[in-house]
Order: structure tokens, then C-alpha cells, then sequence
């Protein structure tokens, strides 16, 4: 498993194509998790270690999130852990 960082830049960022060749999953702070090093060299991502993008994670996530929207009553409090 490999992460990087880059911001998404709209429709054409993930393809079909890049998650037939392998599923790339986005997490907060511009985290982006595959093993598709294709896709990470088209989109210009930067490689980080899992320790890197989980701190960049941590940070873009302020202590709740929801699981299921906003409007859900799913609030969560803690962290988010990287695959």
C-alpha cells in the first residue's frame, strides 16, 4: 500500500480505468491511498510515508466526523486510521 498527497482536481482525476487497475481511495487532508503508481505519476501525487499522510489526516480531522453526513446523528469522535 502506498500513499500520497495531491488535490483532487475534479472529473478525470480517478478514472474507471485507474480503479480497475487498482482502487484508490481518498481520506481527508488530500490523502490518497493505492498501490497505482500509474495513477500517482498522471495526477502528479507526491509519495509520503504512512506516517506522513496519517499525520495529514489527524490534522485535517478536528476531533468528529460523521459517518454518514452532517444531518445523520452518526457523529464520531476520535480518529481516523489509515489502511
Amino acid at each position: 500500500m502506498a500513499y500520497y498527497t495531491t488535490a483532487n482536481t475534479g472529473k478525470g482525476f480517478i478514472t474507471h480505468a485507474d480503479n480497475e487497475s487498482a482502487h484508490v481511495s481518498g481520506w481527508p487532508g488530500d490523502v490518497w491511498v493505492t498501490t497505482n503508481s500509474t495513477w500517482a505519476a498522471r495526477v502528479g501525487a507526491t509519495e509520503k510515508t504512512k506516517a506522513e499522510a496519517q499525520l495529514l489526516v489527524d490534522n485535517a480531522v478536528s476531533g468528529t466526523y460523521h459517518m454518514e453526513g452532517s444531518l445523520s446523528g452518526s457523529a464520531v469522535s476520535g480518529t481516523i486510521v489509515l489502511p
